[in-house]
């Protein structure tokens, strides 16, 4: 298995293992549970476009996990230079490569490039129906300092 940088050719396949990986868990689809689709777009198309703009925004910050040209997950990052913070937006990994510590050695691979890019600190979020989250993110040292509550209304 390798880490490599994101290619434009791999969008497809992450957008598949986001919405897999993101199903039961993904803030859109509670808002989705509770009011229904709004507009024209279901929750899995929305979280696609979050695997988008995080290509688009920072693509040297976005790494995929390949075995034998088989994408077997990924991790993208967002940088502030001036406040030193990195932030990890998306984090996916395709249900045959679960539990193998894929999903922590994509952090660790990103959390190395945000201390090249001279950020101080890293932030990563989960929601509070994410056991994976909840596991994986306090062992691999991140510390909770906060918790939000999100509220959602039709327009």
């Amino acid at each position: 298995m390798k880490i490599r940088l994101f290619q434009s050719s791999d969008l497809p396949e992450l957008r598949r293992i986001t919405v897999e990986g993101f199903e039961g868990i993904a803030i859109d689809q509670n808002v989705e549970n509770k009011l229904g689709v709004l507009g024209d777009h279901d929750w899995r198309w929305r979280k696609m476009r979050h695997v988008d703009e995080d290509c688009e925004m920072n693509p040297k910050g976005v790494f995929v996990a390949e075995r034998d040209g088989v994408i077997l997950g990924y991790i993208s990052t967002r940088v502030d230079h001036e406040s030193g913070k990195g932030r990890i937006p998306n984090l996916a990994v395709d249900v045959s490569a679960r539990g193998c510590g894929l999903g922590r050695q994509l952090i660790e691979y990103a959390l190395d490039y945000m201390q090249q890019e001279g950020m101080a600190f890293a932030m990563i979020e989960t929601m509070e129906n994410n056991p994976i989250g909840q596991h994986l993110y306090p062992s691999s040292g991140f510390v909770e300092v906060g918790r939000q509550i999100h509220y959602a209304r039709k327009l």
